[in-house]
């Protein structure tokens, strides 16, 4: 479907964004969504007691639901010998066994709840910041839940539902291999402009930069590594913006203080962050203090350590563990990320008294640098076409080559490589040399986060 479309001329091209537009809009906008979106706006301000009792009364009436209607918990309680009086609060959930991605992968038929039908279920897969692909299914009010609580955190830096906004990330709107302006597509129903990362180069940044001046955008929202990127290369180019956003919204990356810093001065305006998963078990949004805030309405994020035990201290890193609250057609109960994050203990100045977090410490990824150039940090894209890889790693030693590591499934086969090598070629570049090496595991950072690419050029070549 992507080699028909990108062989459209450019207006049904556009026509094709608005439909897609058109249908997500539907799936995400409904009359849940705004009454929930309506209910968050006060909830944001309870106090800790009443934050405390709603997630207790969630949490129960979570797990004694899972119990009877889902047949992957109702096992995993037996097998540990719980009952669903066993967990009364979220000090209980340690109890409960955490949910791996692979765990989860294996059982996927058993946590559909026996209330659901596929069919009537939304399909959404996501590759996960290791690299594992993921299929999973939520339910209409699940996703506009999920869409409520990041839209109450737009909302928060005073922009509107339907706001003219333009989009930065790694989804190929525009060709790869378009090399004349318009470097953008439009999607009318939503009001929102998109650039996708294959084109922020500095032989087309000049065009990119006339089309943004040209439109008064209220935000810009996407992956930090391209904003970032648009902006050093508009810096060394010269080039500024002359009708600034309010807002940049960024997310599926952590935000570092230098990208902060250099979007900032370049747009002219506030860079802030959301964290959260596609999984929709949990998630954090930063206020206008830049504090992370659970939201705490929609799940509950666990730092846990080994031990898996919860402790509350002033600042505690651990691994993320998510509960979800909205999505009882498949539920992900203590749900293990695979991100690593900073809580702290401190009453935020904003007023908001949900429990906050300083960073997240397991999206800060490195990137590859193509032979053309390009700086590409997201890349889970080239993995959604296999389901037979564990782990993987993408480790660049020399600018132009690429090793690939891979954990293998027992079903893997050249098949699954040489959709990766296609993968590679379209989302990256078809001219990276690519070595394969598979291996029996893959090894963690120090803090216990497997990077999906990892680049070792700054040793090799210190004017990288």
């Amino acid at each position: 479907m992507q080699k028909v479309y990108n062989n459209l001329p450019i207006f049904l091209q556009n026509i094709i964004c608005s439909l897609y537009g058109q249908k997500i809009k539907k799936q995400r906008f409904g009359e849940y969504f705004f009454k929930t979106l309506q209910w968050l706006e006060d909830s944001q301000w309870w106090s800790e007691n009443d934050i405390d009792n709603y997630q207790n009364e969630q949490i129960k009436k979570l797990v004694e639901y899972a119990y009877k209607k889902v047949p992957y918990y109702k096992e995993l309680f037996h097998e540990n010998k719980l009952q669903p009086e066993d967990i009364r609060t979220k000090e209980d959930l340690y109890k409960i066994p955490l949910l791996t991605k692979e765990l989860f992968r294996n059982n996927w038929k058993k946590i559909i709840s026996s209330d659901y039908k596929i069919r009537d279920l939304i399909h959404t897969h996501t590759s996960g910041s290791t690299g594992k692909a993921l299929d999973f299914y939520l339910s209409s009010k699940a996703l506009q839940f999920q869409w409520a609580v990041w839209w109450r955190f737009r909302e928060r830096f005073k922009v509107q539902f339907g706001d003219l906004h333009c989009n930065f990330t790694g989804k190929i709107a525009v060709p790869i291999q378009q090399m004349k302006p318009p470097y953008w597509r439009y999607n009318k129903p939503i009001n929102q402009y998109h650039i996708n990362m294959h084109h922020v180069t500095p032989n087309k940044i000049n065009s990119i930069v006339e089309f943004l001046n040209s439109k008064k955008f209220i935000y810009y929202a996407g992956y930090p590594s391209i904003l970032y990127q648009l902006c050093l290369i508009m810096e060394e180019n010269d080039l500024h913006i002359t009708h600034p956003p309010k807002v940049v919204f960024t997310g599926a990356e952590n935000l570092l203080d230098e990208q902060i810093e250099k979007i900032g001065s370049i747009l002219h305006c506030k860079v802030t962050d959301q964290y959260g998963f596609a999984e929709g078990c949990g998630n954090s949004s930063k206020c206008e203090r830049d504090l992370y805030h659970e939201d705490f309405e929609f799940g509950i994020l666990e730092c846990v350590e080994g031990d898996n035990t919860i402790k509350f201290m002033n600042q505690r890193t651990g691994k993320v563990v998510g509960t979800g609250f909205a999505n009882y057609a498949m539920p992900f109960i203590r749900y293990d990320v695979g991100d690593v994050g900073t809580w702290i203990d401190t009453k935020c100045p904003c007023g908001r008294l949900s429990r906050t977090m300083k960073y997240i410490d397991g999206r800060n990824e490195d990137y590859i640098i193509t032979p053309e150039g390009r700086k590409i940090r997201r890349i889970g894209y080239i993995f959604q076409a296999t389901r037979n890889v564990k782990e993987v790693q993408l480790v660049q030693k020399k600018q132009g080559e690429v090793i690939v590591k891979i954990v293998k499934r027992d079903e893997y086969s050249i098949k699954d490589e040489k959709a990766i090598q296609k993968g590679i070629a379209h989302w990256l570049s078809p001219k990276l040399k690519i070595d394969f090496l598979y291996v029996s595991n893959i090894d963690r950072e120090p803090s216990g986060k497997l990077k999906i690419v990892k680049t070792l050029l700054h040793k090799n070549n210190p004017d990288q």
